[in-house]
């Protein structure tokens, strides 16, 4: 959903209203989707929809998609953060769970790309170092970025795993961590890392 939340600077006439999520009944505290939701019913609809945008992103990472999902962790977390720290009458279980949803939204807001996709190909070597399961291949990357790449992988991998690229045609290397891994229309798996230790690993 594009643009669900409002700003955070709601009218003061929003503290008055009533939570339209059923018979709720609650006060409303904050807009999601053209609604006024009460503490509870805003949380469980912001959680469903990061963990929704985070599974679309990993199949589908393009740039339109990282804007998107930018905007709706800006304005779900100035909320987020605007009824932890505000006079509202917020219970430990709420604010526990609020303060879940900031840290989740920290958490995925630092694995969007924070450089724009370059169709390029590179030779790579992919290596997974590992004493339980080392392999090495010989690729190429499909995009490349300031901060990572999506290269045609061969072995299968899964997101949050650690990976070593060594350029074939420079022979510098770099760490790198899975986000995400697809197939392509052609059948090729596909995985897209981010840089851990270099930025200027693609010059």
């Amino acid at each position: 959903m594009e643009n669900q939340i409002e700003s955070g600077n709601l009218p003061q006439t929003i503290e008055e209203a009533v939570c339209s999520s059923g018979p709720c009944g609650e006060p409303a505290v904050a807009d999601f989707d053209a609604k006024r939701l009460c503490t509870e019913h805003f949380l469980a609809a912001c959680f469903q929809e990061l963990e929704a945008r985070n599974d679309r992103l990993k199949s589908e990472p393009a740039d339109s998609e990282i804007v998107s999902f930018r905007k709706f962790l800006s304005s779900s977390v100035e909320q987020a953060q605007r009824i932890s720290d505000g006079p509202h009458n917020v219970d430990k279980e709420t604010k526990t769970q609020l303060l879940e949803f900031l840290l989740r939204a920290s958490e995925l807001s630092k694995r969007i790309r924070r450089s724009p996709r370059l169709t390029s190909s590179v030779p790579v070597w992919l290596r997974r170092e590992d004493p339980a399961r080392t392999w090495e291949e010989e690729t190429w990357t499909v995009t490349t970025s300031r901060h990572g790449a999506g290269l045609v992988c061969r072995h299968a991998v899964e997101a949050g795993g650690t990976v070593v690229l060594c350029r074939r045609d420079k022979g510098s290397r770099a760490q790198a961590r899975v986000v995400y891994c697809k197939y392509d229309g052609d059948g090729r798996r596909q995985i897209g890392v981010e840089l851990l230790d270099r930025d200027d690993f693609w010059d």
